[in-house]
């Protein structure tokens, strides 16, 4: 169970220091984050310089040898930055030529097991399907999943599956539920990861125990302990 950080620049900070193994984006990020102000030249630039993860950059391009062009003059770069292709027949040819050249290429906005088994066959890094965006019509996600890992796992080397596309933890805990190899977030959701209503409490009960430690400081709880259960409520 991996994580893919994705986002604003200090989405991908944040997501850096806590362990994601790679950094995902998209011409949504690209508009919503830096608003026309740079090019795709200046934000994988940007990108790269504030991590030392693979940088997977979303490219696009009217035909095949467009996309292999684009991704040519990007990754001179640098050596971790490779490419987030769509899952057409344009895109597989690409990635294809690229894959061959070693410039990893994931196969993005990918719905189905034929589209993974295409991905397989041109020796594409990773896939990346689309969670929400399937469930919103009517596919069966999990199924999905489930099917393209049960056949990668009859590979030798086989794809990564990135699960992204995801609107809450409901559609995380289905991805990795399907046995998908990572899922690719921005630091909210990844921060709603982290966090649960049993834990918190659990900090705040033990507090009443570290408060009768010598010398502890749970200061930083106080604000919040008589909001808890009574003195008696402990926690194993």
């Amino acid at each position: 169970m991996k994580i893919y950080g994705a986002g604003s620049l200090e989405d991908i900070k944040r997501c850096s220091q806590l362990g994601a193994v790679g950094i995902l984006t998209n011409p949504q990020g690209f508009q919503q984050y830096f608003e026309g102000r740079m090019t795709l030249s200046d934000i994988t630039r940007a990108i790269v310089e504030i991590t030392e993860l693979p940088v997977f950059i979303q490219i696009h391009g009217e035909n095949s040898q467009a996309l292999v062009d684009r991704a040519r003059s990007l990754h001179e770069i640098s050596p971790r930055v490779g490419f987030k292709i769509i899952a057409d027949e344009k895109g597989f040819q690409a990635m294809a030529a690229l894959q061959k050249q070693k410039i990893d290429c994931i196969a993005t906005t990918l719905f189905s097991l034929s589209q993974a088994a295409v991905a397989a066959s041109v020796g594409a890094f990773g896939i990346c399907p689309f969670v929400s965006r399937g469930q919103y019509i009517g596919l069966n996600m999990f199924k999905i999943l489930s099917q393209i890992r049960d056949g990668y796992d009859r590979l030798a080397d086989p794809p990564q599956i990135i699960a992204v596309s995801l609107k809450n933890l409901a559609d995380v805990e289905l991805a990795l539920s399907a046995g998908v190899d990572a899922v690719g977030m921005r630091y909210p959701l990844l921060k709603q990861m982290m966090e649960h209503p049993l834990s918190q409490k659990a900090e705040l009960l033990f507090a009443k125990n570290w408060a009768r430690v010598k010398g502890e400081d749970i200061s930083y709880l106080s604000h919040a302990l008589g909001l808890e259960g009574s003195a008696e409520d402990s926690v194993h």
